[in-house]
């Protein structure tokens, strides 16, 4: 009998996410006779237009990853498989059920979360202390350190703020929920030039206005921020826990901390989870379900979760002591409680490239930010109206 061919498409975390993958695919091919499981992966910026392109041609794979926020367009468009009746007994409930009920979209679910993280303020020890500035709490307290470690030198910055590329709406997610502002209004309108809003933006505008950001802020990407305080020139970053990693990497002996995001008025942190999910054209649906469930069992869930620095997605890995004792990944299960997520509504990514666009437009100061959030809110409300 001939064998199912299971194609998985996988994101690149970082260098090490394609060997892994690969590893657990050899040993599942070698496990059993009847599946032959091949592994592809492409760098995230590529994976929803490749997506999108394949899937137009019949040629996507049979399982993809994909961003979480992505899913509940292609479940819409009858790109994705649900997966309920596909799931072994009792599977589903081996899952954190916060990360779970997100791949969840009209009672089905369409996906497995692959990664979770929350956000947090990673802070460079050292240059606090030089600055002579404690660890702040608030945004008040978070402008007045970073003019004080920007002055220790010309480069040394006091803050990132992302300007640029994958995330960028993430960034301000952290300031509109600590100033109490949301997505989405009780209304279900958009919240994005509500008064809260307008302050959250032009609580970056006057970071970025006293000099204490790095420079270009505008076309700094999420990886530009990382790298910077990597390299010891960036007092505090906002970021997740896969920056752990590439600290342990690249910069052991750089000393640093982890707080919760500073407030305004409310604790918040920005969740994400990421989704792998079945798609509708594959003719393999229960083999492909049979390999998520081995790349899903404990020991490798949890070995992925090391690998790449990411908060536990299965209930089993909740209590383990690389989360529970490390106070570097204990920061980040603390704000779970709090963690808010970018909604799950068909074209959410076009209504992120408006507001990318108007955060844009009030950095730079080409537009009062109320003007140009309020742009960005009327295209996303026009976009929910469809």
């Amino acid at each position: 009998m001939a064998k199912d061919t299971v194609r998985v498409r996988f994101a690149e975390y970082s260098t090490k996410t394609g060997p892994f993958f690969k590893d657990l695919a050899a040993q599942f091919n070698a496990s059993q006779d009847d599946i032959e499981v091949v592994v592809e992966h492409l760098p995230w910026p590529e994976m929803q237009q490749q997506l999108i392109t394949d899937i137009s041609a019949g040629t996507a794979p049979d399982i993809s990853h994909m961003a979480t926020r992505w899913m509940a367009g292609f479940a819409v468009d009858g790109a994705l498989a649900p997966i309920d009746d596909l799931m072994s007994d009792g599977f589903a409930e081996t899952f954190v059920p916060t990360f779970l009920d997100l791949q969840k979209v009209d009672g089905q679910t369409w996906g497995l979360p692959i990664a979770a993280s929350a956000r947090g303020m990673f802070y460079n020890k050292d240059l606090l202390a030089q600055a002579g500035v404690e660890v702040p709490t608030t945004w008040e307290e978070t402008l007045a350190a970073a003019e004080k470690i920007s002055a220790l030198s010309d480069e040394i910055y006091g803050i990132g703020v992302q300007g640029s590329g994958l995330d960028t709406e993430g960034y301000w997610f952290y300031s509109l929920w600590t100033h109490g502002g949301d997505i989405m209004d009780d209304d279900g309108r958009s919240g994005f030039a509500s008064d809260a809003a307008v302050a959250a933006t032009q609580n970056y505008i006057d970071l970025i206005k006293a000099g204490v950001t790095q420079p270009g802020v505008l076309s700094s990407n999420r990886e530009d921020l990382q790298n910077l305080f990597t390299a010891g020139k960036l007092g505090i970053v906002l970021s997740g826990p896969w920056l752990n990693a590439q600290l342990a990497d690249e910069a052991p002996d750089l000393d640093y901390g982890i707080a919760e995001i500073p407030i305004t008025t409310d604790r918040a942190t920005y969740g994400v989870t990421d989704t792998i999910s079945i798609l509708a054209d594959s003719d393999v649906k229960e083999s492909a379900m049979e390999v998520l469930e081995f790349f899903f069992n404990d020991e490798n869930r949890l070995a992925f979760g090391k690998n790449e620095g990411f908060v536990p997605v299965l209930n089993s890995m909740s209590n383990e002591p690389y989360f529970t004792e490390d106070p570097n990944m204990a920061v980040f299960l603390d704000m779970s409680p709090v963690a808010k997520f970018a909604p799950l509504v068909p074209q959410w990514e076009e209504m992120a490239e408006s507001l990318k666009s108007a955060l844009a437009k009030s950095y730079s100061g080409e537009e009062d930010p109320a003007v140009a959030l309020t742009a960005a809110a009327e295209k996303m409300n026009a976009l929910l109206d469809e």
